[in-house]
């Protein structure tokens, strides 16, 4: 019987000291510190950084010690931590000096624990299927490439449940023709493959800093809200999701409700 909860974070935004802040970012690796003891004393099973995690510094080199530096903290609280990546973290880093500070070949990657199956989408990719790097990039049309997808397709085709995670929207429709351009470009591609699969429960996303939550085909895709808007703390910017029973709760709210 499935009882697991994993805590989440998005945007931080962090950036050296002596450097412009941006919002309340300032403040974001004190949150973060305060955020995981958070996700620990629940005793999470693990957490996901919904990605932008660093602003910009002098340097691409100061920009991988920043990141490093996140990265070694969060493995310090006894969990594990997966990296969604959100587009600052190629504002000045490559492609290939992202995968060096976070030790791995690939951006996207999935993993079960629980009987649940759990997604990490990355969603910088250019149009034309280049990879977002060192600024190479608009950060308005981002796309799933199609080598994730068929990626994605096969998965899929393994009808256990599943929770995806994504940094840019794959569902958002507030009305707003703005923001459209925080959505993936190819985003029904995604959400028809997901609900067409019949065992995606949840979506978990970031990029727009503001919380929402919406429903489509049985999904529940929820947008975890950035500590860069905040003026203070809030355990709001670090929800800790429950899965127990087949039902999810977001920060002990039952999902049908948010």
């Amino acid at each position: 019987m499935t009882d697991l909860s994993f805590g989440l974070f998005s945007d931080l935004h962090a950036n050296l000291p002596g450097l412009p802040e941006r919002g309340f970012a300032g403040r974001s690796m004190e949150d973060l510190a305060r955020g995981l003891s958070r996700f620990r004393d629940a005793g999470v099973r693990f957490a996901v950084s919904l990605g932008d995690n660093v602003q910009p510094a002098e340097n691409a080199e100061r920009q991988a010690e920043q990141l490093s530096g996140m990265i070694a903290l969060w493995n310090g609280y006894g969990f594990p931590v997966s990296l969604v990546p959100g587009n600052h973290e190629f504002q000045q880093l490559s492609h290939a000096e992202f995968l060096s500070v976070c030790g791995t070949d690939r951006t996207y990657s999935s993993f079960v624990t629980g009987g649940i199956r759990f997604v990490l989408l990355d969603t910088n990719v250019n149009p034309d299927g280049s990879h977002y790097s060192a600024d190479n990039f608009d950060w308005r049309f981002g796309i799933v490439d199609d080598t994730q997808v068929r990626w994605l397709e096969d998965l899929l085709r393994e009808k256990i449940p599943t929770v995806v995670f994504t940094h840019n929207c794959l569902y958002w429709e507030t009305g707003d023709p703005s923001d459209a351009f925080f959505r993936v470009q190819n985003w029904e591609q995604l959400v028809d493959l997901l609900s067409g699969s019949g065992c995606v429960r949840a979506v978990f996303q970031g990029h727009h800093h503001t919380f929402r939550a919406d429903r489509r085909d049985g999904i529940l895709f929820v947008n975890v809200p950035s500590p860069e808007r905040a003026p203070a703390y809030t355990d709001e910017c670090f929800p800790i999701v429950r899965i127990a029973d087949g039902e999810l709760f977001y920060n002990g709210v039952r999902g049908e409700l948010l």
